[in-house]
Order: structure tokens, then sequence, then C-alpha cells
């Protein structure tokens, strides 16, 4: 059932935080809605286009997903979290070279972020580049926790680039 409007003195914070409930909810139609709602009284909220667009992005509206993403870095240009997920999408859609770009500013943003890491050297790994492949796979090690499980992928992965992962 979709929020109705008969809540109209609810502010920007308030539908912000019921989307966030909706979302953790999964609750996803909900939650557009909400942060919808806080959109329009705050076009400048940066959060709020990116959780929408982490919603789009589950629902599968990718186009729509990138759009928010966008927004949000226009508003704040120092959220690595909307250019890593705008990244994931580009990777997912084939283009690489605009995925690589946006995990470069979202590690540049957020340089201990060992997941971006990992995000980029597969991409430069589909996209030809062995040596930032295996440079972004050794620095996904030196970040990720060490019981991550995706470590030993990561080392698996250099050794076929043609690299030595460091220890």
């Amino acid at each position: 059932m979709f929020e109705n409007e008969d809540q109209p003195s609810l502010t920007a914070i308030q539908w912000f935080n019921k989307g966030y409930d909706y979302d953790l909810k999964e609750d996803y139609d909900n939650a557009i809605f909400a942060y919808t709602k806080a959109i329009e009284l705050n076009p400048q909220d940066a959060d709020a286009y990116t959780n929408r667009g982490v919603i789009y992005d589950i629902q599968g509206k990718y186009d729509l997903a990138i759009v928010d993403y966008t927004k949000a870095i226009e508003l704040n240009p120092e959220d690595a979290d909307a250019y890593t997920n705008r990244g994931v999408i580009y990777d997912n859609q084939g283009k690489y070279d605009l995925a690589i770009l946006d995990y470069t500013k979202g590690i540049a943003l957020n340089p201990e972020e060992a997941d971006t890491y990992f995000n980029k050297a597969v991409a430069c790994e589909k996209s030809g580049n062995k040596t930032e492949a295996i440079e972004s796979y050794n620095l996904f090690i030196r970040y990720a926790p060490s019981t991550d499980p995706t470590i030993e992928d990561a080392k698996q992965r250099i050794r076929e680039l043609g690299g030595t992962p460091n220890l």
C-alpha cells in the first residue's frame, strides 16, 4: 500500500526517515515514494537521491538510479558511495571506462573502502588493463578485513593475470 498524501505536515527529514524505514522493510515502492517526497521538500538533499538511487538499482531501474546518483554527486561531490554505486551500474552495463572513473573517484574520497578496489580491479580486468587490475586487487587485499573470503579470490586473479599478490 502506498503512502497517502494526507500527511502534509511531515518535513523533508521525516519523509527521508520514513523512506529509510521502508527500505529496511524492503517495501521499496513506499521507500521511493517517501524519498521522492523528501526530495520535493528539500531538493538539495544528496542523501535522499543516493538512497532512492539504491532502491531504483535494486528494482532494476538502472537509468533512474544513474540519474539519482549523478544528482547526488552534483549536490555533494564528496559522496564516495554515489560514485561507487554508479560505477557498479556502469560496470554491469559493460561501460568499464565509466565504471573505472567512478571507482577511482570513490577510492580518492574513501581510500580505505576495500570493496571499491575489488570492483575497480574486476572492471580493469574486463577492460584488458591487467596492470591496473593487479594493483587494485593488491590494494583490496591490503584494506580488506583479514577474514574476508574474497581475499583468496583476489590472490588467484592476480596470479592468473601474471602478477604476485602482496602479502
